[in-house]
């Protein structure tokens, strides 16, 4: 582009002074030359610098690097990052559960202020602020907006209000209606005079804060680790059903806000055109890839692209009708199939790096565009104008009505009342989408600054407060309080025990069976229920669930592979090699970090006395080396021993437990016994084994050499001869005591090693030699916790034998009846 420009003169025209002045902007910033009286734009612009010799060799002058549009993206986005992340770990130190969000809230507070202290003239201005250029960093932003609510639809999970209980329903409707309701009676009666919002800016804010945004729910459950818990659980169906119906009053409303008739119902008609299409046309298509894709082969990525090419031709569709553009993608995030393969490919690829990294960017610019002395005097109840006011009673109004009846109904449910304070305090939450929707109407003038600005106040207040106050009134850490002993200590030895066994990959099914088949063949006089939970990862969806295939059976296309092998495999051994054992399976669809709340839920549910989880290493077929090693495992069953309602038994398979069945030999299994609760149970385990036909049960007991017992050592000592030598509790000659003196930790292992290719299975308590003489010196060698020292020993790849480990923690903790 060339123009023809005069710079000097002081007679000039304005419209001449403002296009000279935009054409010197383009030359200073580097993206237009001036030849001969001539300004000519560079086309394509020049996204980065030349460099440290820009200046030295070229001699160009007043162009910082930032003020290139690749390096000063970059630069905002590490700045923005940084700053929200700081803001994050900080609260997390703190032990405050506040939702990142408000982090990302705070960072751009804390630009704003900078901005506001330094001036226009200052390089943080420039940094965010660009005359005649667009805004990258804000369009990158949008961008990350209107992904965050397409995942916001492909993570829903619609089915869930068929699925939802009654009071949650009924929470979830009350919670939308009421407030719209109260405010619209408001409204109406009052006069033209006395209502400082117009039309628009009241149904506006009435529409938000009346609603309750599932995403918002679901994210805020994770931060405060109540996602798996019973209030989380009706605060998920709650917040879907108040989701829809805020869509639906949504779609109501818009053409009735319209200037005619014709005009609202064509809208309209434009609106659902839409919704058919995505849901007609679009959801059958990606049906019918994925029955075209091969079963356990990842989606094709060109599916991936012509999905994000839909999610914005749909926001530019809603955006020429003139409505929300995000709906657009909503929309269309909900049609698309959840879960995998679509649904959890999307989000896999998409979350992180939407959330980390671009989305920061649009909450920093929203943050940007309010103004810090409105915020000043709402903080120090300075309000000084009526419309002021009227917002600030509109918010607290709808915010109060909300919390109450949210508190009210549930209660009349049944519900206990501090469990109905706290899911109101939940379904009060307001975060991104609200923020999104304010922004938007603002963008659009349907609502000035101030009023703006008091709106994002009010959510950054509403995200900072309410998480504190709900981790207050309920600790996630107490929700597994068992007010029952469910030892196996406490319980008799020929008592019905209840087991629950975890399985996480398809190695851990033979694993369990054969610990199954060897412990308890026959249950005549030890009946045995195990509940068989397969936990698989949630890919794609907030929602976890619990599948009893009691009451579900399995169907075409109803579950995954590896769920039916869990399924048939234990309906098999249940058929035709143990019948005796009574058996039920489930299926458990988890986020990998809440996993351990569902196997504690289900425990404290079926009031199991005994949870058995699998070792988190794999070792190969002939058990001498290890395969696979799952953090996530170990984390799950760290956790799982740390809150469990019952005991809890980790089992680490490195040979077949049963093996010596087929050549009709006993099997042989050896308890290490020093003393204490956890050594109880794991014998309290072996006595019952020993009740089999087929099992040897060998007691070793170690005794600290040169020192006198004390008190709790000769109970447990005393104990333990009664249990061995009683008649009762044993078959005749099934029962072996072996007794040793040991001096320090190097000759508990002397003697381990001595004996490891006696025995098939090495039962042993977490706690076992814990401040004893016979760890003395090899507590440090410990790598794993959760097995405690001796348990580590025996399952060491140093260890000479490849027996079969089970280490035993005693329930922890009884919660206090009154």
């Amino acid at each position: 582009m060339g123009t023809d420009i005069t710079i000097t003169g002081p007679e000039m025209p304005p419209e001449l002074v403002r296009e000279s002045m935009f054409l010197n902007d383009l030359t200073w910033y580097g993206e237009a030359k001036r030849y001969d009286g001539k300004v000519c734009e560079i086309h394509p612009a020049k996204l980065y610098s030349s460099g440290i010799w820009e200046r030295l060799i070229l001699n160009v002058e007043g162009l910082q690097v930032w003020h290139y549009r690749l390096p000063n993206l970059e630069i905002v986005i590490l700045l923005v990052f940084v700053l929200w992340q700081v803001f994050a770990i900080l609260f997390k130190k703190l032990g405050l559960a506040i939702p990142k969000f408000a982090s990302m809230m705070l960072a751009g507070l804390l630009l704003n202020v900078l901005l506001t202290v330094s001036g226009d003239k200052s390089t943080v201005h420039d940094l965010f602020f660009h005359k005649h250029r667009i805004d990258i960093p804000g369009c990158l932003g949008s961008f990350g907006f209107m992904i965050f609510w397409f995942l916001n639809g492909v993570k829903m999970d619609v089915k869930r209000i068929f699925k939802a209980e009654t009071h949650a329903r009924f929470t979830g409707l009350a919670a939308a209606t009421l407030p719209i309701t109260a405010g619209l009676f408001i409204y109406k009666f009052k006069s033209v005079k006395s209502k400082p919002l117009n039309t628009d800016e009241f149904n506006t804010i009435l529409l938000m804060e009346s609603l309750t945004s599932f995403s918002e729910i679901a994210r805020l459950l994770i931060d405060l680790g109540m996602k798996n818990s019973s209030v989380g659980q009706v605060a998920l169906s709650a917040a879907v059903v108040s989701n829809m119906v805020g869509l639906l009053l949504f779609l109501l409303m818009v053409p009735l806000s319209m200037p005619s008739l014709v005009t609202g119902v064509l809208l309209l008609v434009q609106m659902l055109f839409f919704i058919v299409i995505v849901f007609a046309v679009v959801r059958p298509i990606l049906f019918r890839v994925i029955k075209r894709k091969r079963e356990g082969m990842p989606i094709d990525d060109k599916y991936i692209y012509w999905i994000l090419v839909l999610v914005c031709f749909s926001c530019m569709y809603w955006n020429d009708i003139g409505q929300f553009p995000a709906l657009g993608a909503f929309f269309l995030g909900v049609a698309i199939p959840s879960g995998p393969p679509i649904g959890s490919a999307l989000v896999e690829r998409l979350e992180s790096f939407n959330f980390g990294l671009i989305l920061p960017l649009f909450m920093t610019a929203c943050v940007l565009r309010v103004d810090i002395i409105v915020w000043k005097d709402m903080l120090t109840f300075n309000i000084s104008t009526d419309k002021k006011l009227a917002v600030v009673s509109l918010v607290l109004l709808i915010f109060l009505l909300k919390l109450l009846v949210s508190m009210v109904v549930p209660c009349l449910f049944k519900m206990p009342l501090k469990e109905s304070i706290v899911l109101s305090l939940i379904m009060s939450h307001k975060g991104i989408v609200e923020i999104s929707f304010y922004a938007f109407t603002f963008g659009l003038d349907y609502m000035d600054r101030d009023t703006f600005s008091i709106l994002v106040l009010s959510i950054l207040l509403n995200s900072l407060f309410l998480p504190v106050g709900i981790r207050f009134l309920y600790d996630p850490t107490k929700q597994f309080m068992c007010y029952q002993k469910r030892s196996l200590e406490t319980m008799k030895i020929n008592g019905a025990l209840k087991a629950l066994v975890c399985i996480h990959r398809p190695d851990h099914i033979s694993s369990m069976i054969n610990l199954l088949e060897a412990s308890y063949q026959s249950q005549e006089e030890t009946p045995l229920t195990c509940y068989v939970l397969h936990l698989v990862e949630l890919q794609g969806q907030d929602v976890p669930t619990l599948i009893s295939h009691e009451v579900q059976k399995l169907g075409v296309g109803t579950l995954s592979e590896s769920s039916e092998n869990v399924i048939l495999s234990f309906e098999h051994f249940n058929r035709y090699v143990c019948s005796s054992i009574s058996i039920e399976t489930f299926t458990c669809k988890a986020e990998s970090n809440h996993m351990q709340d569902d196997i504690c839920w289900l425990a404290l549910d079926k009031a199991v006395t005994l949870i058995i989880l699998p070792f988190h290493r794999t070792w190969c077929l002939d058990r001498t080396s290890v395969v696979s090693d799952s953090e996530t495992i170990r984390f799950i069953n760290y956790k799982v021993l740390k809150q469990a309602p019952c005991s809890v038994g980790i089992l680490i398979e490195r040979q077949l437990v049963n093996k010596k069945q087929e050549s009709q030999q006993n099997l042989k299994v050896c308890v290490i016994f020093v003393g204490g609760k956890d050594d109880m149970e794991a014998l309290a385990f072996a006595k019952r084994m020993a009740r089999q036909e087929n099992v040897t049960l060998t007691v070793l007991c170690l005794v600290a050499a040169g020192k006198s017992k004390g008190w709790d050592q000769m109970l447990d000592t005393g104990e333990l001869r009664e249990l061995i030598l009683d008649p009762g509790n044993t078959k005749e000659d099934s029962a072996i005591y072996l007794e040793e003196k040991i001096l320090d930790g190097v000759a508990t292992s002397m003697l381990l090693r001595s004996m490891a290719s006696d025995y098939d299975l090495f039962i042993v308590g977490r706690t076992c030699g814990e401040n004893h003489a016979a760890t003395r010196g090899i507590e440090s060698w410990c790598e794993f916790e959760e097995l405690g020292v001796i348990g580590d020993f025996l399952a060491s790849p140093d260890f000479p034998s490849k027996t079969s480990v089970l280490v035993v923690q005693q329930q922890r903790t009884i919660a206090n009846n009154h």
